[in-house]
């Protein structure tokens, strides 16, 4: 299980950004701010649409079962609450289906299987001006293919305001039509030293061993267009491609080594190609391991 913090650091500082943001909206009196019509509102600390990035929650074969995310309500006051705010939270769908027409996405509701919300009812105690809300996800009762939003949205405040935008966490899931499971067709071809293989051309004899990839593959998003799928037979070593479609040309994949396999190897990608029809990529690559040559070809087609 992993635990999402929404960071409470500098809380103190929070509020008061927050009440300078409403407060801009006062008249003045002899060139200040007139705080006296200032009113409480209850919001989500790091809510709304300009903490978007910041709500994305983690998917795919890696993620663990349950992510527990603890989303902080805020009370925005000159003052500590002077007695219990009660808050309620749930999920509001027109908050998606707004965002998705404001920003031509196309999120879906998470599915009733994927998420539970642990606190659907908090109290902010007298003398506070925060509680936390306890929501659990599980990404791996998700389609990876498709991208979800939760719009984790304050209800009811015990009467106090709440604000059209910073009232909602929009807690959500990048999926990717590329993710999934693939059948592999792959080997590794491990020569005794280098061979001066010339990239692209026919794969030299006199390789001394081979090594089959194992099949299938899961393919893991990392955003809406690129997918991580195990590099040869090496994903046991943390070696991973990045693989996405070339928008110029669909049937070119482009592909990178991750993180770990860059750290570890530099490897060459002479073929990268990719068949919208079969759904097949073919990609063909070398690296030196320091003393030997090694060539992986590999086809992967997605089931």
């Amino acid at each position: 299980m992993t635990t999402l913090f929404i960071r409470r650091t500098c809380f103190i500082g929070t509020v008061i950004l927050t009440l300078a943001v409403f407060s801009s909206c006062l008249k003045s009196r002899s060139g200040e701010t007139d705080f006296s019509n200032l009113q409480d509102y209850v919001i989500f600390q790091n809510g709304g649409t300009v903490n978007f990035t910041g709500a994305n929650v983690g998917a795919g074969a890696t993620a663990p079962d349950t992510v527990t995310l603890n989303a902080i309500v805020t009370l925005a006051s000159k003052n500590v609450a002077s007695s219990d705010v009660t808050v309620k939270v749930g999920l509001d769908e027109t908050k998606r289906t707004e965002y998705n027409s404001a920003n031509g996405t196309n999120y879906q509701a998470f599915p009733a299987n994927t998420y539970k919300i642990l606190t659907p009812t908090v109290t902010i105690p007298a003398g506070q001006n925060y509680a936390t809300v306890k929501v659990e996800i599980y990404p791996r009762n998700v389609d990876q293919a498709v991208s979800y939003l939760m719009p984790l949205t304050i209800t009811d405040a015990s009467g106090k305001n709440l604000s059209g935008n910073l009232n909602t966490i929009y807690y959500h899931i990048i999926g990717n039509p590329l993710a999934g499971k693939y059948n592999t067709v792959g080997t590794r071809y491990n020569y005794g030293g280098s061979v001066g293989y010339s990239c692209g051309s026919a794969i030299p004899a006199g390789y001394v061993s081979t090594n089959a990839s194992p099949t299938p593959k899961t393919a893991s998003p990392i955003d809406a267009k690129t997918i991580s799928i195990g590099y040869a037979n090496l994903e046991g070593n943390g070696y991973h491609y990045l693989i996405k479609i070339d928008p110029a040309n669909p049937n070119n994949a482009i592909v990178t080594s991750d993180a770990t396999l860059a750290g570890a190897l530099a490897v060459t990608y002479c073929v990268h190609t990719y068949d919208p029809v079969l759904k097949q990529f073919h990609i063909l690559s070398w690296y030196n391991n320091g003393t030997a040559d090694r060539i992986i070809e590999e086809v992967f087609t997605h089931q």
